[in-house]
């Protein structure tokens, strides 16, 4: 007993100084490209990849491990799994330090606070949205459905897609760029081959923003599919 004391002791200094982490960190990378933290860095197992500008991120154990603090466990460091998304409810690896406790999971919720922008009042389908028509509203982005808009200038020469009212999150499917290319346009036709490129008119049959593939009737009658450059302007790939 006097021992185990004195181990628990030891190991809680070195653990404070680092020095514990530093040596768990260097042997688990061999068996685990997985990152182990601490829990009060849990946060970082998030991928930044995932997070828009002015994010935080919490994370709280969905039920409280007794093995955790005790003397099968006196100190933990926890990592995700490959191909496991922080994100919402989800879970992470246990590694014990100080104990030859087997490595273990438990549950965790990933709530990450940002700032989506949300309609502030009816706005009719094909009405162009401003800066004052929408208002941000900090949410749990665990909770969304994705395709949330986080940035106003994703509001830049668009309008709205359907009928939107006051509350409504706002999302990119509900928005629609401006078209370059609209049903009935005689457009100009730029033909591109290996080597070569040919220009020529159509007339379109669908509408198309930039990017967006677009169906065209040549003056030959024939029923081509290109991609909207330009106003008025499509680019054929031969």
């Amino acid at each position: 007993m006097k021992f185990l004391t004195f181990f628990n002791i030891a190991f809680r200094v070195l653990f404070g100084a680092g020095l514990v982490l530093g040596l768990v960190q260097t042997g688990a990378a061999q068996t685990d490209s997985s990152r182990w933290v601490t829990e009060a860095q849990l946060s970082e197992l998030v991928d930044p990849a995932l997070l828009p500008p002015g994010a935080s991120v919490d994370v709280k154990f969905v039920k409280a491990d007794e093995r955790i603090g005790s003397l099968q466990c006196p100190a933990a460091l926890f990592a995700n799994t490959a191909g496991n998304k922080m994100w919402g409810r989800t879970y992470v690896r246990v590694q014990c330090v100080g104990s030859d406790t087997a490595p273990f999971f438990v549950g965790v919720d990933v709530k990450v606070w940002a700032p989506v922008l949300v309609v502030k009042g009816t706005i009719q389908s094909g009405q162009t949205l401003g800066l004052n028509d929408v208002e941000f509203r900090t949410m749990d982005l665990s909770q969304l459905s994705h395709g949330w808009v986080s940035d106003l200038a994703h509001l830049n020469n668009k309008t709205a897609a359907r009928q939107l009212w006051p509350g409504t999150l706002l999302k990119h499917d509900y928005l629609r760029g401006q078209a370059l290319v609209k049903n009935g346009d005689t457009v100009k036709v730029m033909m591109k081959g290996p080597g070569f490129a040919i220009g020529g008119t159509a007339v379109a049959m669908g509408e198309a923003e930039l990017g967006e593939v677009v169906k065209i009737k040549t003056t030959q009658g024939k029923i081509l599919h290109g991609v909207a450059r330009d106003a008025l302007l499509v680019e054929v790939s031969l």
